[in-house]
């Protein structure tokens, strides 16, 4: 309770700052910055569906959504924001995907490319409500093929944070998970979200040299 605390008043003061700069652009006249915030969620179990279904019909009351890995230049008429979802969960296959088909909201789903048809080996605890979720496998994958609402990116391929390894060890797991992936697609795979949010100058080099075309983070 304390962690959704703090960050709902993290939260709540972005939105403050926001809403105020825009109310400070108005009344100054100043031409408003395009704005595209982008939802990253986890595992979406069949207990929370109802909520995340009710999260996205909000979503569309106060934004436009788009596919992250469409996002260039953007008009500043709307808010916009896309939707991902990290690890590749089978719940959010089952649970989160249906909602936003019926609603025509684009999404991506993030895979770390070597644990296909596993338990998130990386949550050690086993008190993690994720903790008992499997990572879609490589057929349940192939049914992405030419979906024009949701498409694939990658988590690397051991969900290891690219900032405790070395160059050789990072430069495998940015470069070995697209190749896995796009064999399986039969298609580009263009974006990549880094293991836990992190990753240094090294990290967004070799994201380049493997032919991403857009990276993604947890930083506000």
């Amino acid at each position: 309770m304390i962690v959704r605390l703090i960050k709902f008043t993290i939260s709540f003061f972005v939105w403050l700052s926001d809403y105020l700069s825009e109310i400070a652009c108005t009344f100054l006249r100043i031409k408003k910055q395009a704005r595209c915030v982008i939802l990253y969620y986890h595992a979406v179990t069949e207990k929370q569906r109802t909520r995340f279904a009710h999260q996205m019909d909000e979503l569309l009351r106060w934004a436009k959504p788009v596919a992250v890995d469409s996002i260039n230049v953007l008009p500043a008429s709307h808010h916009r924001a896309g939707i991902t979802f990290d690890d590749g969960f089978v719940s959010v296959h089952e649970n989160a995907l249906p909602e936003l088909r019926k609603r025509n909201i684009p999404a991506t789903l993030f895979i770390p490319a070597n644990c296909l048809g596993q338990r998130p080996l990386w949550l050690s605890d086993t008190d993690n409500s994720d903790s008992g979720e499997f990572i879609l496998t490589a057929d349940q994958l192939k049914t992405f093929k030419e979906d024009d609402l949701f498409a694939i990116g990658s988590h690397c391929g051991t969900h290891r944070n690219l900032m405790l390894l070395n160059d050789a060890e990072a430069k495998k797991e940015i470069f070995e998970s697209k190749k896995i992936l796009e064999d399986i697609l039969e298609m580009e795979v263009k974006t990549l979200s880094f293991p836990h949010g992190a990753f240094n100058d090294r990290d967004i080099e070799l994201a380049k040299q493997a032919g991403y075309k857009k990276v993604f983070s947890i930083l506000p």
